[in-house]
């Protein structure tokens, strides 16, 4: 569900809660549980009552470094990563030239 989200944010924008609830079929309740749990994981931030995603590239590479803290591990490239957060940065590109 917080890929769905994510995935969601990539491509609409800043959306607030209510809508994105509506979008997805979720529970006011889930969906702020969600958000908070990408908040937590530098995927989004909320800025007067909207959420949005950082750059794409941004958002994984920094989820990416958050969690090797997490773990204890050295954080370096990683190209998973980096194939996955291109990925994201042509699907977000191609939703901002609608």
């Amino acid at each position: 569900m917080e890929a769905q989200i994510f995935l969601y944010l990539i491509t609409n924008g800043k959306t607030p809660l209510t809508k994105i609830s509506i979008d997805l079929n979720l529970t006011l309740e889930k969906t702020t549980d969600l958000l908070s749990s990408l908040i937590e994981k530098g995927l989004l931030l909320e800025l007067s009552g909207e959420y949005q995603t950082f750059h794409p590239k941004f958002s994984i590479i920094n989820a990416y470094r958050l969690q090797c803290q997490r773990k204890g591990i050295a954080f370096k490239k990683n190209v998973q990563i980096d194939n996955l957060a291109t990925s994201l940065e042509r699907l977000h590109e191609s939703a901002r030239t609608k």
